[in-house]
């Protein structure tokens, strides 16, 4: 809460570097390793080569932890997450889609609002607080970047971009 507070009244820093984005994703991939496996979930991230973003670091990497940890707690069906990376000259598009219940078309509207859930029994059986994806909306606001949510035929794709600074090596 005390980071959302920070982030909504502008008393947050951001240091903007140059980072490998595909070295972030695999990394919180590896830390969550654990609690992957304990749910029988099976994971496809694709990409081997560097793509360097221009942003902050620790900000994109509570992004993608967010989306990450959503992702593990309301995976069902095929127990598929999928994480994507799509890029043009200016944009990198990360995005995680997790096989399992859609959204509802009358929650959709409010899913990045502060202490909103859309399933309040099933967000107490993981400890959810509500807070995780405005803290999302709060950074890439922030950082004027775009993100969002879209249902999918068998789940739900969480999505963020940053601005995009070179594929290869420096």
């Amino acid at each position: 809460l005390l980071t959302l507070n920070e982030l909504e009244f502008g008393q947050d820093n951001v240091n903007m570097e140059r980072f490998d984005i595909v070295t972030l994703i695999a990394n919180r991939l590896a830390a969550a390793d654990i609690m992957i496996k304990q749910n029988d979930i099976n994971v496809i991230f694709d990409a081997k080569m560097p793509i360097y973003v221009w942003g902050d670091e620790f900000k994109a990497e509570e992004v993608f932890t967010n989306y990450l940890s959503n992702a593990i707690n309301h995976c069902s069906g095929k127990k598929i997450i999928e994480v994507k990376i799509g890029l043009n000259e200016e944009k990198v598009h990360i995005s995680v889609f997790n096989t399992g219940e859609n959204i509802p078309k009358e929650s959709i509207d409010h899913i990045f609002e502060k202490f909103f859930k859309v399933d309040k029994a099933r967000t107490r059986e993981y400890g959810g607080s509500g807070i995780g994806l405005s803290i999302v909306k709060a950074i890439q606001d922030m950082i004027g970047q775009g993100y969002g949510v879209l249902n999918r035929e068998d789940g739900v794709e969480f999505w963020f971009e940053m601005e995009a600074a070179g594929i290869k090596n420096d």
